[in-house]
């Protein structure tokens, strides 16, 4: 055999013998972030933001037997009082018909020009109403504007019916809604809040549910009109929520008064990147319920501000082995932000932690953990999960791989 044919022969066996190697073994993982070994233990709430010292900044005085401060984005709860006590909403019910319906709207269900056909069954709820006549028929855009704005119980009939069918199968939504979102102390028996034996939520249960609407598309453009025409100019809407008017940035959600309840108000306004959320239920006065929240308010605004740690966009890459991909990006479940106090911002740091990655890989398969620090301390740990699938490397995939590699002079 000559020299240049043994050493031919000799490059196609060390080629074949790479080759069972790399697909045979599994090199040490590499992540393309920073990494450090895994912390011990993390808690269960993996995305509670923990740590936030609010003894610096007592709130102000409350009046209204009930209510909730809450970070819309990060969901940190910064003042509490009778919280967890089952009361009657009364018309902050609206919000979740709003929900369930706007829902229904974005997933293409149906459509704000559909037209929704009042029933007997709203003619006849009485309360706030819009004096819908049997047989009246509207795109269903009017009617949400009824219920946003002008509170209508007839209105939130209209919707409700339209939307399920019957009222008490969009009740049954409701209710299996409050349970996905976490609201444990909650139990619907109608879509318009008027006062019933079992129908109740609490402080909290109700800033939980009002979270999740700000995120709704296009429901805080209904709940932030304060006067609109309606019928086609015939009859006008005011929103009792008289913050849509007068405070700056507020834009939702909704006001609730009935004989069992007294009076109540989920309010919401933003400014710049802070969204916070208040709810006081129970107030004995209009002027109490808008004076507690707008006290509420200002000392959120004061003292408080929103600093997103991770939004939607890719944390890092994570190299993966025996996969037709090299990497997959990674990210966390949902967007992630912290409270801060404005008096100590603090310097925020993620530690992005990941496991080895070996084919195959399924997306939202958790392979690591990020850890929010503020100022050196730990306020939370996130889940960091695969963006998309990897599926394994077959033998020709690792030809192709060790060819290019070998071409290239890797």
């Amino acid at each position: 055999m000559t020299s240049d044919r043994r050493m031919r022969w000799t490059k196609t066996l060390s080629l074949f013998l790479a080759l069972i190697q790399l697909f045979c073994t599994t090199p040490l993982a590499h992540a393309a972030c920073q990494a450090r070994p895994p912390l011990a233990a993390p808690p269960a709430s993996d995305a509670t933001q923990s740590g936030l010292d609010l003894s610096a900044v007592p709130p102000p005085r409350v009046d209204s037997p009930a209510c909730v401060v809450m970070d819309a984005t990060s969901g940190t709860v910064l003042f509490e009082q009778d919280a967890h006590s089952k009361r009657a909403p009364a018309s902050m019910t609206k919000i979740m018909t709003l929900v369930l319906a706007l829902e229904d709207v974005n997933a293409g269900v149906v459509s704000l020009l559909d037209e929704a056909v009042a029933s007997e069954n709203a003619w006849e709820m009485g309360g706030t109403e819009v004096w819908a006549e049997p047989g009246e028929a509207m795109p269903l855009d009017e009617w949400l504007k009824a219920v946003a704005v002008g509170s209508a119980n007839d209105g939130a009939v209209i919707v409700a019916e339209f939307i399920s069918g019957t009222e008490d199968n969009f009740v049954q939504r409701m209710n299996a809604r409050a349970k996905e979102l976490g609201m444990s102390n909650t139990n619907f028996n109608n879509p318009h809040g008027l006062d019933e034996e079992g129908h109740y939520t609490t402080a909290m249960d109700m800033a939980i549910l009002s979270r999740h609407a700000v995120t709704v598309p296009h429901l805080l453009d209904y709940t932030k009109i304060y006067q609109t025409p309606f019928r086609g100019g015939k009859n006008e809407l005011t929103n009792f929520n008289k913050l849509v008017y007068l405070y700056e940035g507020a834009d939702g959600l909704k006001t609730g008064m009935t004989s069992q309840s007294g009076y109540c108000l989920s309010a919401t306004a933003q400014r710049g990147d802070s969204r916070f959320i208040v709810v006081v239920m129970g107030a004995e006065t209009p002027d109490q319920r808008l004076n507690d929240s707008w006290r509420l308010l200002d000392w959120c605004f004061a003292n408080f501000k929103t600093v997103r740690v991770i939004g939607e966009q890719t944390v890092c890459q994570a190299r993966v082995y025996k996969g037709k991909n090299e990497v997959v990006d990674v990210v966390t479940p949902e967007p992630f932000a912290v409270t801060v106090l404005k008096s100590r911002p603090g310097e925020v740091k993620r530690v992005i932690n990941l496991e080895k990655v070996t084919a195959p890989v399924s997306k939202g398969e958790p392979i690591g953990e990020m850890v929010v620090e503020i100022d050196g301390e730990t306020v939370a740990y996130l889940p960091l999960v695969a963006r998309s699938d990897v599926e394994r490397a077959g033998f020709l995939d690792y030809i192709k791989k060790y060819l290019k590699a070998f071409m290239i002079g890797r």
